[in-house]
């Protein structure tokens, strides 16, 4: 998983067709694009989100920037789509003010059967790293997610 910046613009209805494409070859010129999703360009550090969110601004066509975490070897479940993206490049992104992910300290205690049963509804998707299942949900399940921990003996830990 690595951190990187979503800035999303609004495209400009009322611009000639050929704006749109200045704006893109402006962009290429101020930072490094390394996906993109739909009106999404995603760059790979603070500093490039805040030059590309300036230029945007500029021209009217800034809407928002989106922390996320790409992600390496990631298996979504159905509720993935509300909580991140799928990249041009087939990458998963997810929106890191939206998600938590955390693992179980140690997968052999309590009634860990019965602890991922009762998370299926809530996970966004799970990711194999270093020989351990990452979980990742909506950050305001959290507190819930880790009362069923709680109440099934299971320790879990938080990874962001």
């Amino acid at each position: 998983m690595t951190l990187c910046y979503g800035i999303e613009m609004k495209p400009d209805i009322t611009k000639k067709p050929g704006a749109l494409a200045q704006v893109v070859r402006k962009t290429a010129s101020l930072v490094s694009v390394s996906d993109r999703d739909g009106e999404i360009a995603i760059v790979e550090t603070k500093e490039e989100a805040l030059r590309l969110k300036e230029y945007y601004e500029s021209q009217g066509m800034f809407e928002d920037i989106h922390p996320l975490l790409r992600m390496e070897t990631f298996q979504p479940t159905d509720r993935f789509h509300d909580y991140g993206l799928l990249s041009a490049a087939h990458h998963y992104y997810l929106y890191g003010d939206l998600t938590f992910g955390f693992h179980l300290t140690n997968p052999q205690s309590g009634e860990t059967d019965q602890f991922l049963f009762q998370l299926e509804e809530h996970l966004l998707g799970t990711e194999r790293k270093k020989q351990k299942e990452i979980y990742y949900a909506d950050r305001t399940e959290r507190e819930l997610i880790e009362k069923y921990a709680s109440a099934y003996n299971v320790s879990i830990t938080v990874d962001l």
